[in-house]
């Protein structure tokens, strides 16, 4: 028997998640959204100091709008009016522009569009975004440690033993823990020790992010440039501002083979090169400010669970920075995975619900990594490479697809439109693993639509978030009667609200019947991730007796055989 099971615990977590990056720190915040207080660990002894991620797409702030810190980003972010040419495919800032077929796009995104979404994507680096959800998921309870790393652990029956040592004096802490979750990035310690392989192209090259400092005043000539890709003879990457600061920017480069550099710790000069290639002007002067080298891969883990281990984000799936799907992929992990852990501790679900994790977000990562495989191979392409990246995209998106006739997926699938099918979901008579517009099937993220509700408009989707949510048409009272018995047999928690031109939450126009695909008659149930997890469009297509109903929702959360009505 080890030193780290034989010993007595110090202190005793329901969750301890190793990682206090983007991921990381929103699995903390969303589990203490639902009362859960973990202990997060990370190494570094501070939030990231570099943006790297910076685009955080209106499904992402959905989840952080229901964790209520959608103002406070937004106050931190580039404001949009700030915001200069985006998507733009340039020699360099001063060399002619190669394609801007994609700038419309990165511009709408940074506007609410009304009849999609509440809120809109957020132009924020990650080294701002940290910081929030630090002090919002201790607010709430979340016990954040910095400099602190996980030494060791090892999963038993009853939990999870590990040993914690804080960096800077030695000390040592074991903790015993319900449940373990790996944030801890693309090299993650975790995964290695549990022997999970992944499947993808695999590594795609090295790649550097670099903070500077430089007055490009001569470059731009009055233009305002706030994301750029980058192609010539020197350089494939990314240019773009970094904060307000009109001198400060940063680059993302792919690193290409140089007598003399080492791509895990480019020179100085390497990167002064590279820099002056994005910009144009050979003697420009720049200042280094910071260099970050990472690995750029396509791949995701066979199995994102162990028993009771749970991998997220970048452990659990690595894409390119192409399409910016990479932490936004990764916080939706953390969002499904939090309120079912939440439900399970709370002893509402049994722990067969948790098994539904892997089997809904693996497709989702299938479909971010595949599209933002191929963007990297058509913006890259100078890649000795390219074909076979292409390849590897097109194989990688057949996992969902399934067939050539389905028609191929649009931003609009990546950002809301994947598609859940597992046990926490009732199935309906189709396979589609991502849609391109709204459906309001199971499975689905539960459309946006504009309500009124004591003389305030809200979003329907501000009803989701804490509890399972009944919504029902103006002749559905019937699904509210049934719903209320049942899950009181269950001790679960079920809001229920009912929707239409003479209801208290009044949609004004039908919008919430066209919606969701339902008559008057019909109902909806959507779980606390805003995913619709049972529908019946009419009150003759299901069952009208509770009992009926009881035996669907004890399946939903876990309970294997369902629970008898009995």
């Amino acid at each position: 028997m080890s030193e780290c099971s034989s010993r007595r615990h110090d202190e005793e977590v329901p969750v301890l998640i190793v990682g206090g990056n983007v991921v990381g720190l929103s699995m903390a915040l969303f589990l203490a959204q639902h009362g859960i207080p973990a202990l997060l660990v990370e190494r570094h002894a501070t939030t990231s100091i570099h943006a790297r991620a910076s685009g955080f797409n209106a499904r992402t702030m959905e989840l952080f709008r229901q964790a209520g810190i959608e103002s406070a980003i937004f106050e931190q972010e580039t404001p949009p009016k700030q915001l200069g040419e985006m998507g733009l495919r340039v020699e360099s800032l001063t060399g002619k522009v190669l394609d801007n077929t994609e700038a419309p796009a990165h511009r709408q995104a940074s506007v609410i569009n009304p009849f999609a979404s509440p809120t809109r994507t957020a132009i924020i680096g990650q080294d701002k975004l940290e910081p929030i959800l630090q002090q919002h998921a201790s607010e709430l309870g979340s016990d954040i440690r910095f400099g602190t790393e996980l030494v060791h652990f090892e999963q038993h029956v009853g939990g999870i033993n590990a040993l914690i040592r804080e960096r800077a004096t030695g000390q040592e802490y074991h903790i015993h823990a319900h449940y373990l979750v790996a944030a801890d990035g693309n090299r993650s310690a975790i995964r290695q020790q549990l022997g999970i392989s992944s499947y993808g192209y695999g590594t795609l090259g090295q790649w550097v992010s670099i903070l500077f400092q430089t007055d490009l005043s001569k470059a731009l000539q009055g233009r305002k440039v706030t994301l750029c890709f980058v192609n010539n003879a020197t350089l494939d990457g990314i240019i773009g501002q970094s904060g307000a600061a009109r001198d400060r920017w940063a680059l993302f480069a792919n690193l290409k083979p140089r007598p003399g550099e080492r791509l895990d710790a480019p020179s100085e000069a390497y990167c002064l090169d590279l820099v002056r290639a994005a910009i144009g002007i050979p003697d420009q002067p720049v200042k280094i400010l910071s260099t970050l080298p990472w690995e750029l891969a396509s791949r995701v883990a066979e199995r994102y669970q162990q028993e009771r281990v749970f991998l997220v984000g970048d452990a659990a799936h690595v894409m390119t920075t192409m399409g910016a799907f990479g932490a936004n992929t990764g916080i939706a992990d953390a969002h499904n995975l939090a309120w079912k852990l939440a439900l399970v501790l709370k002893k509402k679900a049994q722990e067969n619900l948790l098994s539904t994790y892997g089997q809904e977000r693996q497709p989702a990562a299938d479909l971010a990594v595949s599209v933002s495989t191929g963007l990297y191979a058509y913006r890259l392409p100078h890649h000795e490479q390219r074909e076979a990246i292409t390849r590897s995209a097109e194989e990688m998106l057949m996992r969902i697809r399934k067939s050539p006739d389905v028609p191929l997926p649009t931003a609009f699938s990546v950002i809301h439109g994947y598609r859940y099918r597992s046990a926490a979901v009732s199935h309906e008579n189709d396979d589609a693993l991502f849609e391109i517009e709204p459906s309001g099937r199971s499975g689905t993220r539960a459309p946006h639509v504009w309500l009124s509700h004591n003389g305030k408009q809200i979003s329907i989707l501000d009803l989701y978030g804490s509890h399972f949510v009944l919504l029902a048409g103006s002749d559905g009272q019937r699904w509210h009667e049934m719903f209320a018995k049942a899950t009181s047999r269950l001790g679960l928690s079920v809001d229920r609200y009912s929707i239409g031109q003479d209801q208290p939450y009044n949609d004004g126009d039908g919008s919430f019947l066209a919606s969701y695909g339902i008559s008057d008659s019909g109902a909806v149930l959507v779980r606390p991730d805003g995913f619709i997890s049972w529908r019946a469009q009419n009150a003759a297509a299901q069952p009208v007796e509770s009992d009926e109903i009881f035996i669907d929702l004890s399946r939903l959360l876990g309970y294997s055989p369902p629970l008898s009505a009995l």
